[in-house]
């Protein structure tokens, strides 16, 4: 029976359950070993076999080699575009805070923060999506300019014909 799906192309990481990958993000992070069985609620000496068998599976010499194969294989894989926080991460309640209701309803709208907004346009993303957007707006702008001057010339066309 042939395969239906070709898996020799895929990589190595593919391959990785999710825990080993969360473990290999705190190692990226650099957590110790201990740090990261905390983190996991797990054994330090189970973090530690996980990622010696990572590591043999990967081809990687150290535990560092194996998180930066995952970084890589995740940035490659990942969408270009807006989503998701910008680098660095945001810290919690310095970005968007809702403002309360009265007697503890939901939320009823949203606080920005002068500092969140300054770390939201310091983003080298939304320097992309401006330079972007500042081409398209150029571009209606040419458009609406060449449209009015046909308009014109066909107006002056017109006026030609009637007083002719």
């Amino acid at each position: 029976m042939t395969a239906v799906f070709d898996l020799s192309n895929r990589s190595p990481v593919a391959g990785l359950a999710e825990i080993d990958r969360q473990i290999l993000r705190l190692v990226a992070d650099g957590l110790t070993s201990k740090e990261i069985a905390r983190a996991l609620d797990r054994s330090p000496y189970t973090i530690d076999s996980r990622l010696k068998d990572v590591c043999q599976r990967l081809g990687a010499d150290t535990r560092a080699q194996a998180a930066a194969m995952l970084s890589r294989e995740e940035a490659a894989s990942a969408p270009p575009g807006l989503g998701g926080p910008p680098p660095g991460g945001i810290e919690p309640g310095s970005w968007i805070s809702p403002v309360a209701g009265e007697d503890g309803d939901p939320p009823i709208g949203l606080a920005l923060t002068y500092r969140s907004l300054s770390a939201f346009l310091a983003d080298p993303r939304l320097a992309q999506v401006a330079k972007g957007l500042t081409v398209i707006l150029l571009t209606v702008v040419v458009a609406a300019y060449l449209l009015a001057n046909t308009i014109e010339a066909i107006q002056g066309v017109f006026l030609t014909v009637l007083r002719g």
